[in-house]
Order: structure tokens, then C-alpha cells, then sequence
């Protein structure tokens, strides 16, 4: 009896530790085998996003803007759930789909040519502002826009997440 309970908990502390490490592992796509979550860009205008994964779900959005950053959520098949920077959540086909990266602006904010608060400023940066992202640098974003290169405080930023980069 003692040595089935020693054996019971012995089991319990090995599965305790197991999912304590598939919690520090980041989720992968079950049909991508990317990281989920995960930003990406929309590849083409007039991209439909879907209620569901499927062409028989309706279209709740029709995206236009090509380079926008959306954040992959989950996928079925061909399919991703993506967020947009509104916070609308649709399934898009994987073939709409960009992995270069990019940031959309969501609050007026400088353009510096360092990542420091003090550094001369490039240009002025507008909310709706795409921009490919290009590095990470602490709290700072490099994008490239307009033919002008440099440095954004993140906090102004969707989709400026480090990971991918």
C-alpha cells in the first residue's frame, strides 16, 4: 500500500513538472508549425476575412491595405484567425498572407535616427502609418517609411512585437 502511494506521487510530480515546461514553450501552429501567436502582413488587396474558416462563413471585412500587420491567433487547415489593428478578429486564407513583418502607428509619434529619446528627428509619423519593421533595440522599433529609415518608441506601435525578427 505505502509503495503504491510513493509511486502515485512520484507520477503526479512528473506530470506537474511536464506541464509546468510545455507552459514555458511558446504555442506552435498544428498546421503551420509556426508560432502562434505570431504577426504577419497582408499580402493582397481586396483579401476576404471570413466569420470562419471556410469560403461557406461570410465575409465580415474586406482588407485593402496591403502591408497591414495582422496577428495570427489560431488556424484551421489553409485558415488563420488573425487580429487587426482595430482589434477585429477574422479567418483568412494562409495564401493572403505575408511573414514579412510590419507595424502599423497608433499614435502620432517621431521618427528618430537612434533609438534615444534626445536623437534628431527623421520625420513625423501619423496614425495609420504602415511601416516594415526591420529591428529591435529595448523599447524601440527600426522601421523603414517613405524612403526614410529610423527609430520608434513602441508604445506607439501595433504589432511591434520583438519575436520573428
Amino acid at each position: 500500500m505505502r509503495r503504491g502511494t510513493i509511486a502515485a506521487l512520484a507520477a503526479a510530480a512528473i506530470l506537474i513538472s511536464l506541464n509546468g515546461a510545455a507552459a514555458d514553450t511558446p504555442a506552435v501552429g498544428t498546421d503551420s508549425n509556426l508560432p502562434v501567436p505570431r504577426f504577419v502582413s497582408l499580402k493582397t488587396p481586396g483579401a476576404n476575412g471570413r466569420h470562419g474558416p471556410g469560403l461557406e462563413h461570410r465575409v465580415d471585412w474586406i482588407y485593402e491595405r496591403a502591408g497591414l500587420p495582422l496577428q495570427v491567433t489560431g488556424e484551421s487547415g489553409p485558415w488563420r484567425r488573425v487580429r487587426d489593428p482595430d482589434g477585429a478578429e477574422v479567418w483568412m486564407h494562409a495564401q493572403n498572407l505575408d511573414q514579412r513583418r510590419t507595424i502599423y502607428v497608433s499614435q502620432a509619434t517621431a521618427l528618430r535616427r537612434t533609438a534615444h529619446e534626445g536623437s534628431q528627428v527623421v520625420a513625423y509619423l501619423s496614425p495609420g502609418v504602415v511601416a516594415s519593421v526591420t529591428g529591435c533595440n529595448g523599447d524601440w522599433r527600426r522601421v523603414a517609411v517613405g524612403g526614410r529609415v529610423g527609430w520608434v518608441e513602441n508604445e506607439a506601435l501595433w504589432g511591434g512585437d520583438c519575436a520573428g525578427l
